[in-house]
């Protein structure tokens, strides 16, 4: 009993590098523990085309939020610290 566990894990192992392989030939950019909840959930009977919609668009909002943060630290520190023309004009160096 213990054996035929062991051959199953060990099968399920296989299994999951193969899906990791194919999915960095692919450049999916899924990670193992990625993989393995897509994997799981179309086990479950979740459609494979619509979660990569799904991943695609939290993909793209996450983009979305890093150029908005990025914007706005630039704008807090245009405002905080002084631009090297306002140096010069001041006497600076």
């Amino acid at each position: 009993m213990a054996s035929a566990a062991n051959a199953n894990l060990n099968a399920v192992r296989e299994t999951m590098d193969v899906l990791l392989e194919i999915s960095r030939l692919l450049n999916t950019g899924l990670d193992m523990e990625s993989l393995s909840i897509c994997v799981r959930l179309c086990e479950q009977g979740i459609n494979p085309e619509a979660l990569s919609a799904v991943i695609k668009e939290l993909r793209k909002a996450s983009e979305s939020l890093k150029v908005h943060r990025q914007r706005v630290n630039f704008i807090i520190l245009s405002k905080t610290q002084p631009c090297y023309k306002h140096i010069k004009l001041l006497g600076g160096q």
